[in-house]
C-alpha cells in the first residue's frame, strides 16, 4: 500500500529508509537527513497513502494535525518539526522516539509471564497528563481551541529508553479552527476500550473525555481488560453507555491509586477530575502516599527488559522490532442517525459459522451413530458400526490462526486499521453414506493470539 514511495526515495532533504507504521490514511517512514561536517539526524515522516494523497479532506486532516501539534511545546508530546510538499504527497516531519509504545511494552512483558510495574505505569501516565494539559490549554487570539485528543491509548503513548513518556497521534483531535470538517456530530470516533461514555454517545465533549481515557489506560494495562468490558465490541459499548459503575481495581493496586482511577472513570463527567493537570497531581500524591514515587530514570530501568533489542548489524527488514503496516490507531466510525453501529469483527468472527455447523452436524452424527443398518448397508460385507464424532471440537473448524504483529523499531503509530471482510459460509447436512464415517482429526493447538483492545475497522474509517 506504499508503492508510491520506496526505500531510498527522497522527500526534500530527507532520505526514506523503511516503513515503521501506518494505517488506512497514512504511512510513517523512518528517514534520515545529512549535512556538512558529518551531521546526521533520524526522523519520522508521515505521508499519505495512494488514493488519499490528492483528496482535499485528507490533506486538510494532515495539515490540521501538523498545525495543532506544532503549537504544543512540551517534552511529553512528540514534536512535529516540518511540513513539506512532494508531487506524490504532502508530508510532515516528526520527532522519532527511540523507544516503544506502552502497548508493545505490555505485550513483551506478558510474553515473559510478567506485567508492567504499577509504579512505572502511573509515572508514565502522570507525565502524559502534563502534556495533555498543555494541549487542552491551547488558544488562539485569546479564545480556547477546546482541543480534545480523543484517541489516548497504550498504542499512542510512547516511552523512550530514557523513561520519557511521549503522547502522539493527534490525527482525530477535536478542536476549533480545523481545516477539515469535524465529524464529531453523528459519529463515534476513537477506540471503544478507552473512549468516554459521552464520546460513545456522540455528545459534545471536552477535556474530561481525555481524563477518562487516562484512567481507562491505567485500568486496562493493570487489570488486563477494559474498564467497561463485554464479550464483543457491542457488549463493551453497551457497558460503557449503561448506568453500571466501573468495577473497582484489584487489591494489588494500592488504595490511593485505586481511588484516583475510580474518580477518573466516573461516568458522570462532572464527578471526574476537571483537568488533566488535576489528575496528574492526584497520581503523584497517590504514588507518594503509596510509597511508590518514581522518576523517569527509574521508569527506564523498570521497563528496560521489555524494550525491543537493538543490534548494530540489523538491516531495516530484519530489525527485531521492524513492523511494516502496523496499524495501531484504529478508529471506529459509525453514523448515529441510523440507529445501528457498524462494529468491527474480531477473531470471534467464525463463531456463527461454527455454531451453525454444530446445529446441523450434531443431529446428523447422532442419527448415524444410532440408526439400524439396512440390508443394503450389509450386503457388501461392510461393518454395521459407524464412528461418531469424538467431541464438539472434531466438528468445529479450526480457529483462525493469528500471528501477533511484530513491535515497531521506532514507533510513531498512526492511521486506521483495515477491516477484514466477514467470511461468508454456508453449511449443508452431509448425505448419509453406506461407508463408515471417518473421524475428523483434532485441530492442532494454536499459538495464543496477542490480545488487543483496538478494533479492526473499515478501511475508509479515518483517524
Amino acid at each position: 500500500m506504499t508503492q508510491h514511495f520506496d526505500p531510498g526515495d527522497r522527500l526534500g532533504r530527507y532520505e526514506l529508509t523503511h516503513v515503521i507504521g501506518g494505517g488506512g490514511f497514512a504511512s510513517v517512514w523512518r528517514a534520515r537527513t545529512v549535512g556538512p561536517g558529518g551531521f546526521e539526524r533520524d526522523v519520522a515522516i508521515k505521508v499519505m497513502r495512494p488514493g488519499r494523497a490528492h483528496q482535499k479532506r485528507f490533506q486538510d486532516m494532515l495539515l490540521d494535525e501538523a498545525r495543532l501539534v506544532a503549537r504544543i511545546n512540551h517534552p511529553n508530546v512528540a514534536q512535529i518539526w516540518e511540513v513539506g510538499e512532494d508531487p506524490r504527497s504532502l508530508y510532515i516531519v516528526l520527532e522519532l522516539v527511540d523507544g516503544d509504545s506502552l502497548d508493545d511494552l505490555r505485550f513483551r512483558a506478558e510474553e515473559m509471564g510478567k506485567s508492567l510495574p504499577i509504579r512505572a505505569v502511573f509515572r508514565v501516565l502522570a507525565d502524559v497528563c502534563a502534556g495533555l494539559h498543555v494541549a487542552h490549554e491551547l488558544s488562539q487570539d485569546g479564545e480556547p481551541l477546546g482541543l480534545v485528543h480523543r484517541d489516548v491509548s497504550p498504542q499512542n503513548i510512547l516511552v523512550s529508553r530514557h523513561g520519557i513518556a511521549k503522547l502522539i497521534d493527534f490525527g482525530i483531535a477535536k478542536a476549533k479552527e480545523r481545516l477539515a470538517a469535524d465529524t464529531t456530530t453523528g459519529y463515534i470516533k476513537g477506540k471503544i476500550s478507552f473512549m468516554a461514555p459521552e464520546q460513545a454517545r456522540t455528545e459534545d465533549m471536552d477535556r474530561r473525555a481525555d481524563v477518562w481515557a487516562i484512567g481507562a489506560v491505567a485500568y486496562e494495562l493493570i487489570e488486563g481488560k477494559p474498564p467497561c468490558d463485554g464479550h464483543s465490541d457491542l457488549g463493551r459499548l453497551a457497558a460503557l453507555v449503561g448506568p453500571t459503575p466501573v468495577p473497582p481495581m484489584t487489591s494489588r493496586v494500592p488504595e490511593p491509586l485505586r481511588n484516583v482511577v475510580a474518580r477518573a472513570l466516573e461516568k458522570d463527567r462532572d464527578a471526574r477530575y476537571p483537568t488533566a493537570l488535576a489528575l496528574k497531581e492526584a497520581i503523584e500524591e497517590a504514588l507518594i502516599e503509596s510509597e511508590m514515587e518514581t522518576s523517569a530514570t527509574e521508569v527506564a530501568e523498570l521497563v528496560r527488559p521489555y524494550f525491543h533489542r537493538r543490534r548494530e548489524t540489523d538491516t531495516p527488514a530484519d530489525a527485531p522490532g521492524h513492523s511494516v503496516e502496523r496499524a495501531v490507531s484504529s478508529t471506529i466510525q459509525a453514523k448515529r442517525d441510523t440507529g445501528t453501529i457498524e462494529l468491527p469483527l474480531e477473531r470471534r468472527r467464525y463463531l456463527p459459522v461454527v455454531l451453525a455447523g454444530l446445529a446441523v452436524a450434531l443431529p446428523v452424527g447422532l442419527w448415524m451413530a444410532t440408526r439400524t443398518p439396512s440390508n443394503a448397508d450389509l450386503k457388501d460385507g461392510s461393518s454395521p458400526t459407524t464412528s461418531s464424532p469424538s467431541s464438539v471440537e472434531d466438528l468445529a473448524p479450526p480457529r483462525e490462526a493469528s500471528s501477533a504483529p511484530p513491535p515497531a523499531l521506532s514507533v510513531w503509530p498512526s492511521g486506521t486499521a483495515t477491516a477484514a471482510t466477514s467470511p461468508q459460509a454456508s453449511v449443508s447436512p452431509p448425505a448419509p453414506s453406506a461407508a463408515p464415517s471417518v473421524q475428523r482429526p483434532r485441530a492442532p493447538a494454536r499459538a495464543p493470539a496477542r490480545p488487543t483492545s483496538a478494533p479492526v475497522v473499515d478501511e475508509n474509517a479515518i483517524e
